[in-house]
This record gives structure tokens, sequence and C-alpha cells, in this order.
């Protein structure tokens, strides 16, 4: 079975304020950089749905505007060869004077469900899991030892996002590495992209014939953690 390096974790402008890179950028680079998938991981935050822009619409019109970087990434790949598909980072426990919280990779979903489930960073570790799980859903902790955090308790999660890439912030990954280890967690890997100089940094290895992301939940449920893509210095 021939592999293929994947993106697990990247931001569009069109959806992410954190991010600088459209997402017809963020897909030329990963073609360039000979990527054959890419999930979409905008933040699902509060300076996502709850900016002026977005305050007069309803739940459905704001989870459309969400799902705008995907479909911009998706439109930008057709006829490259990659696969794009639909993931988030939802912040749970959002410190109100920082803005920060703990961030959590989520594959599996779909838009229906996104309608259905309004304002999920509202939701306690416990029950932001327990939801997740219940619907078959992958649940990651992004970085968890950046910002001087640490993880959340193993059991509001599936696995920890251990490699993480991006070059302008200490992610602290040894950290990451040892607690799932300790913790026999599912370990994954990702650019964390948001500029165009963060493409393919990072990332893991999946086999051809992934179509969806309830595939690519599949694949983990039954292999275990994937091949790990690490840059010199991540």
């Amino acid at each position: 079975m021939k592999y293929y390096q994947a993106e697990l974790h990247c931001h569009t402008k069109e959806v992410s304020p954190c991010s600088r890179i459209p997402a017809r950028y963020l897909i030329n680079g990963y073609q360039e950089a000979g990527y054959r998938y890419v999930f979409t991981t905008d933040h699902y935050h509060p300076e996502v749905f709850e900016v002026p822009k977005l305050k007069r619409k309803s739940w459905k019109e704001k989870i459309d505007y969400f799902w705008n970087g995907y479909e911009h990434a998706l439109k930008a790949a057709e006829g490259t060869g990659i696969t794009v598909l639909p993931g988030m980072e939802v912040a749970l426990g959002i410190d109100q004077e920082s803005g920060l919280g703990s961030d959590f990779l989520v594959y599996g979903f779909t838009r229906e469900f996104l309608y259905d489930e309004p304002y999920l960073y509202r939701l306690s570790f416990q029950d932001f899991y327990r939801k997740m799980h219940e619907n078959g859903f992958l649940v990651f902790q992004a970085h968890p030892y950046r910002y001087g955090l640490t993880p959340v308790e193993p059991v509001c999660y599936d696995g920890i996002e251990i490699v993480n890439t991006h070059p302008r912030h200490f992610s602290r990954n040894k950290l990451a590495i040892e607690f799932a280890a300790e913790h026999d967690l599912l370990m994954i890997g990702g650019s964390d992209a948001h500029s165009e100089e963060d493409v393919g940094r990072g990332g893991v290895m999946l086999p051809d014939g992934i179509h969806s992301a309830q595939e690519f939940v599949r694949f983990i449920r039954e292999n275990g953690s994937p091949e790990l893509i690490v840059t010199f210095g991540a």
C-alpha cells in the first residue's frame, strides 16, 4: 500500500482571523510540497462566530461562514490531485482576559452536525468530548504545552498533537510526546500553517483511497497512530 503526505492542521484567511494565507495559496503550497491530503482546521472560536459582522446572523449562517474556508480550499484543489477534507480547531476553557484556551482538533463531523450543535466552545471539556465521542468523531488536543499550558485530562480526548511545526510558536513538542506515550494516546502531527512559509513543515502519512473525513477516522481507529512527518528543528 502506498502512503502519501497529509496535512492535518492548517488555517485559511477566509475564516481564521490569525491566518495570512488565502485558501488558494494554501493549496498551491501543498501541491508544490507533494501533499495528497489537506484538512482545513479553521478556528472554531468566539473570535470567529461572535464578531460584529456576524452578530445578527442566524447560527446556520454563521456555520456557512465557517465552512467557507474549507469550500474555498476544495475549489482551489480541483484538478490538483489533492483531497481536501474538513476539520476544525475548537477552543475550550477560554480565559476572558487573554482569549486563550485549550485547543482541540476534531475530525469526522459534517456541516449538518455543526448546524444542530451551536456554540460548542461553551461546553466543558468533559461534555464536549462526550458529544464528540457519541457521534464517532476523533479529538486531539493541539499543541498542549504551548503558552505554558499543560494537557487536559486524557479522558477528554483521543490523542495528542505531538509534533506541531508552527515556526513562530514554542510548542514544546518533546513534552507532548512524553505525555502521549505515558498515557497511551493516539499521536498526530501538523504544520499549523498560518502563512505561506509554514506550509508543508509537518503532518502525517496516509494511504491512498481516503475520500472523506469519516474514512480518515476509520483508518486511525483501525490502525492507530500514523507515521509522522517531522522537519528539522520542529
